[in-house]
Formats: structure tokens, C-alpha cells, sequence
């Protein structure tokens, strides 16, 4: 099968996160290959910040899919709420439906997001373009999947949006102002950095958007917002890190790594 056919297979995400997409390994997979290792090739539970997320990036870049979301018509998810999911076939230990509470503040955070009056978006540029020009390009192509052999093992990524000659992934969080420590100590944003611009051929830029809603003096409301391009170092780290995780996983193809046994052993300093 041709790498153009392969594409267009994976732009299906039930093939991309599915049995086929299986065939190659993800960023999330190296995540766990270093993080948590015993949840290696485990179905990944579901979070409420998780469907959040996911949510606004369909609003922001395949806004005809917003309907295939389930929502639970309630803010608060209970017992009622756990039925609820088995009764649509999901499974309450790794499933999650988004509440309409969540619909509302997420769909206005994507419509300030997306105004086009947007100070955040409008004043602050990657190379010699706003943050407005590339989001709203209507040439850019969104959830666009590659594949690429990175150390000789088959990779494959989504990304977000490819718009004017770079890679813009959306990161929602509570504090956007972490978002360089996260990047540096606990997360999987320099693997992905790395893994994505091997895939892609094109520089990743982070926009990481806040999901609490603030109030200026003058009444305005605004989310906060960062622009955070990958540098040599992160990119570096992530080449080490991304090169750590192919030896556990041809190591757990092989069968030579014991998983059963694994523990953290590590000097403290």
C-alpha cells in the first residue's frame, strides 16, 4: 500500500486511534514507554480535562464533527451519569461524555479563541505572520496524519493545523503559564516536538490556550494564552527521550523486557 493510500486511511480516526493505526507506534505510546511503563498497549481512561480538550479542537478545526460528541444534558456526573454511558455501549471505567456544562464554556472559549477582534491572537506573531493569519487560513490543512520510520521503527502523528510552512498544536490547560515547566519536567510535549517535525518536515509552534475564563478591569473577558516555539534543546530532549522508548518497545516486542517485574529504581540526588 502506497503512503498516499496509508494517509488517507489514517484521516479516519477510527482507523488512526484503531487496530490499524496500531501498526505504528504513536507519541502517546512512547509517553507510556517512558512514564508508565505496565500501561504499555492498555486502553488509556478517558479524563474530564481530556474531553475538554477535544472538544476544542474540533470547534476550532472540524467543527462539523461537534455532533458526535455525547453529551450528558447535566453539569455533575453521578450514578445516573454511569448508566447513562452503558446505555450508548461505553464503558464507564474508561469512557467519558462531556456535560453540557463543559459544551458551553468550551464553545465560548473557542469562539474568543477564533474572534476575529481577538487582541491575543491578532498582536502576537510567529515569524512575520499573527497568530490570527495562520489559524484562519483557509489553505491550512487540519488533523492532517503522516507517517515516517523514526530509529528505524514505524511512527505515525496528527497535526492540529499546518499552516504557512509550520506545524501549530493546540494545548488547552489551566495554567497556561506552567506550560514551560510542563514542556521541561512532565509531559510528552518535546517527544511529540520531535516526533512531529521527523514526521512532518516542518518546525512545531505550541499555542497553549487557558480554560479559566478572567474578567479586566473594564469588564472585557479573556482567556489567557502562549505561543511557544520548539527550540534545539527541547527538540533534543526529545530525541533522546523518543530514542529511550523505541529500545523499550523493541525490547517488549522481542519479549525481553520482563514488564511483570518492572519497578522505579532510581538514585535520588
Amino acid at each position: 500500500m502506497s503512503n498516499k493510500e496509508i494517509i488517507k486511511n489514517l484521516r479516519d480516526d477510527k482507523k488512526y486511534y484503531g487496530d490499524y493505526g496500531k501498526k505504528w507506534l504513536s507519541n502517546s505510546d512512547v509517553y507510556k514507554l517512558l512514564h508508565d511503563e505496565e500501561q504499555y498497549g492498555c486502553k488509556t481512561k478517558v479524563t474530564d480535562k481530556m474531553i475538554r480538550g477535544s472538544y476544542f479542537h474540533t470547534l476550532c478545526l472540524e467543527p462539523k464533527k461537534k455532533d458526535t460528541y455525547l453529551v450528558w444534558d447535566q453539569a455533575t456526573r453521578g450514578k445516573a451519569y454511569k448508566e447513562f454511558l452503558v446505555e450508548n455501549g461505553l464503558d464507564p471505567e474508561y469512557d467519558i461524555a462531556i456535560t453540557s456544562r463543559e459544551v458551553e464554556q468550551v464553545e465560548e472559549q473557542a469562539e474568543w479563541f477564533l474572534d476575529k477582534n481577538n487582541p491575543k491572537t491578532n498582536d502576537n506573531t510567529i515569524a512575520d505572520k499573527s497568530v490570527y493569519e495562520y489559524i484562519t487560513d483557509k489553505k491550512a490543512k487540519t488533523e492532517l496524519p503522516g507517517i515516517e520510520k523514526i530509529f528505524n521503527v514505524d511512527m505515525k502523528g496528527k497535526a492540529d493545523l499546518v499552516s504557512n510552512g509550520i506545524i501549530l498544536d493546540y494545548k488547552t490547560m489551566d495554567n497556561v503559564k506552567r506550560f514551560p515547566q510542563a514542556v521541561k519536567f512532565d509531559s510528552s510535549y518535546d517527544t511529540q516536538a520531535f516526533i512531529y517535525q521527523s514526521i512532518f518536515k516542518l518546525p512545531l509552534v505550541f499555542l497553549a490556550v487557558g480554560n479559566i475564563k478572567k474578567t479586566r478591569k473594564d469588564g472585557t473577558k479573556y482567556y489567557e494564552m502562549g505561543v511557544h516555539p520548539s527550540t534545539d534543546e527541547v527538540l533534543l530532549r526529545g530525541k533522546q527521550k523518543t530514542q529511550e522508548a523505541v529500545s523499550r518497545y523493541l525490547q517488549h516486542k522481542e519479549g525481553t523486557r520482563n514488564i511483570e517485574s518492572f519497578i522505579y529504581n532510581t538514585i535520588l540526588t
